[in-house]
């Protein structure tokens, strides 16, 4: 009997483990859901205003023949004043026609780049940077850079989105960063859900909170001046992270801007996400995730900064497939202990997930058919799990890039590539 009492008392303590994180992520989407309707009502008294900054496009390129095009069709369509952005693509350790194709598109400026042993999006850019720099021509004529994936499609009005919130005082900004063929297949679609929920919902409510949004990688604007107070040094396979934290640590504050809309490609079956979610989840930080929250909560009470604090909550925040596998789990426990409270428990765990769950739904405004494809969540999940316990441990993954095998592309091709 008493061996029960502590089992029972354990699983509290468990659940109160999880509950910590889930009452944050529902509190996030609270902000989110309110700051999605004082943007809407925003919105319908924005006047369209001609841009003042100049934008710099960085595009870091590894063997994307296929996936470029899109991206430079999309980039010529753009309604930002054509004297007010440039575009830099770099093929970095190419071996096929991406330079080509980029010296094919009208007014692009094209570098290749081939360096055997500092290899990665991190290396490039930081290469690509320092080029730009150092070129009387572009010297100090961009006041900010904007970095897109080579598979990407963005919106025409994105720059102007951008401009407007340059101009209110930002330093760094978030395009929406979300995913071009959404309903082509269940793991398209699961994708869809997983993105719109760490790269919409959170971002919109922590910034509605008061807090940073997170840097993604594809759709950073950054000011030239930051850039130069802090300059670019980031070159693991998380580069864009590592750079956030670098921000979040120095005092400075990433602007999340969903009105500027970026979207990418993604995998259309469950096998060719492997190599996508290895390199998401495996990337090994430079120092471990414990002293990255330490110095962040120590710098957070010594400033009395709540940016600094919301941030290490985010950062220790689980990956919602352990949020969920582990709810359940707790909800089973508390079936077979037998316990009311830890029961009850149990059931709030879930209810917060669900609100979670639902609130990228209700942004995704998904059709029945999309609703179906959840049904391949709890395999989604276990695999999801699997890299995040077993393969993300593993010293076997570099920051190389390596190719998603895709069956098909934006823009109606098919073709193996792409950046991952």
């Amino acid at each position: 009997m008493l061996l029960i009492v502590w089992l029972r008392w354990l699983l509290a303590g468990g659940e109160l483990l999880f509950l910590l994180p889930i009452a944050y992520l529902c509190l996030v989407c609270l902000a989110a859901l309110l700051e999605a309707r004082r943007r809407a009502r925003q919105e319908a008294n924005v006047t369209e205003q001609a841009g003042a900054s100049r934008f710099a496009l960085l595009v870091p390129a590894h063997d994307e023949e296929v996936t470029l095009p899109g991206l430079l069709k999309s980039l010529q369509g753009l309604t930002y004043a054509r004297e007010h952005y440039r575009i830099y693509i770099v093929a970095d350790n190419s071996h096929d026609r991406t330079a080509e194709i980029a010296r094919s598109s009208e007014n692009v400026r094209v570098y290749e780049r081939f360096d055997t042993e500092k290899r990665g999006k991190g290396y490039a850019l930081h290469w690509l940077l320092g080029r730009i720099e150092t070129e009387a021509d572009d010297a100090e004529w961009a006041d900010a850079y904007v970095i897109l994936d080579a598979d990407s499609i963005v919106e025409p009005g994105f720059l102007a989105a951008l401009d407007r919130e340059l101009a209110a005082g930002a330093v760094a900004l978030q395009m929406h960063n979300t995913v071009l063929n959404g309903s082509d297949s269940p793991s398209t679609v699961l994708r869809w859900l997983a993105l719109t929920l760490v790269n919409h919902v959170r971002q919109l409510g922590r910034n509605a909170l008061g807090s940073s949004a997170t840097l993604t990688g594809n759709g950073m604007c950054l000011r030239r001046t930051l850039l130069q107070r802090h300059p670019w040094q980031s070159f693991s396979v998380t580069e864009d992270y590592q750079y956030y934290l670098q921000l979040v640590e120095h005092g400075e504050r990433v602007r999340y801007v969903p009105e500027a809309v970026v979207r990418s490609h993604m995998p259309t079956s469950f096998e060719q996400m492997r190599t996508q979610d290895i390199r998401w989840e495996s990337g090994a930080p430079e120092q471990p995730g414990w002293k990255t929250a330490l110095r962040l909560l120590q710098l957070a009470a010594r400033e009395r900064d709540w940016v600094r604090l919301e941030t290490a909550f985010e950062f220790l925040t689980p990956p919602l497939s352990l949020m969920v596998g582990g709810s359940v789990l707790l909800f089973l426990l508390s079936c077979v202990l037998y316990s009311w409270f830890t029961l009850g428990l149990a059931c709030v765990l879930l209810l917060g997930l669900a609100c979670y769950l639902g609130t990228g739904l209700y942004f995704m405004r998904p059709t029945r058919e999309t609703y179906q494809a959840l049904w391949h969540a709890p395999r989604f999940m276990l695999w999801k799990l699997w890299v995040y316990l077993v393969v993300r441990r593993s010293k076997q993954h570099s920051a190389e890039w390596v190719r998603t095998s895709r069956s098909s592309v934006a823009l109606g091709h098919s073709e193996e590539g792409g950046q991952v």
